[in-house]
């Protein structure tokens, strides 16, 4: 099913907002039943208010890429957003998680998750990449993978494709313990990082970014 035509069926739906059907806990945290795109798609026009109507994001980072990111990362920080794990008001208000049930959730994920986005992401001005791979060895590849694709056995996410101002954000957060990061509130992978290393990093990371592909002249 065409994307495009999820889409469409998604601006002209006259429901907002996910129907509550059920109690969460009574629902398996992987369910069996298939996922539902186009309702995905009538949820996901909550989503595109801030994140774009292809979940591209915004350059700067205000508003991460989330377009085509694995539906595990998207259904684990849905469920994050909703009980509070990760605070942000905005995302239970404008994006409707608030009254959703699991199913409806899934089906959310499933959708982004299939959107195929190509995002040109700007290269940081500053860092060294050579000693940012040194910490990315070090400190991220075992989560994140050798290439920054993310990896499900650890519920990671893609970092690669993001923009490099999200990126950093989310480390501060991480250091000032706002946010947890890899499920461990002990967690201190990134305390003794200073400006430079977040820097190095940033630009290692940032090189792996897919080169968009060139678009073939008109004849």
């Amino acid at each position: 099913m065409q994307l495009t035509l999820l889409l469409l069926a998604a601006l002209l739906a006259v429901t907002c907002g996910p129907a509550v059907a059920g109690s969460d806990a009574d629902t398996p945290a992987r369910s069996a039943r298939e996922t539902d795109l186009q309702a995905g798609a009538v949820m996901f026009r909550q989503c595109a208010l801030c994140h774009g109507q292809h979940g591209q994001g915004i350059i700067g980072g205000k508003y991460p890429r989330i377009g085509g990111l694995p539906d595990y990362y998207l259904l684990k920080a849905l469920r994050d957003y909703k009980t509070g794990e990760r605070g942000y008001d905005a995302m239970l208000v404008v994006g409707g998680l608030k009254h959703a049930d699991e199913a409806a959730l899934a089906d959310l994920a499933a959708y982004i998750a299939a959107i195929e986005v190509q995002v040109a992401i700007p290269t940081p001005e500053q860092g060294n990449i050579r000693k940012g791979d040194r910490l990315f060895r070090n400190d991220c590849r075992t989560c994140h993978g050798r290439a920054a694709q993310g990896m499900e056995r650890k519920e990671s996410p893609p970092l690669v494709g993001q923009y490099h101002e999200y990126l950093l954000r989310q480390i501060g957060l991480f250091r000032t313990g706002h946010r947890v990061h890899a499920n461990d509130p002990e967690d201190d992978t990134f305390v003794a990082y200073d400006e430079e290393d977040l820097r190095n990093i940033i630009a290692y990371i940032v090189s792996l970014n897919p080169k968009p592909e060139p678009i073939a002249a008109t004849p």
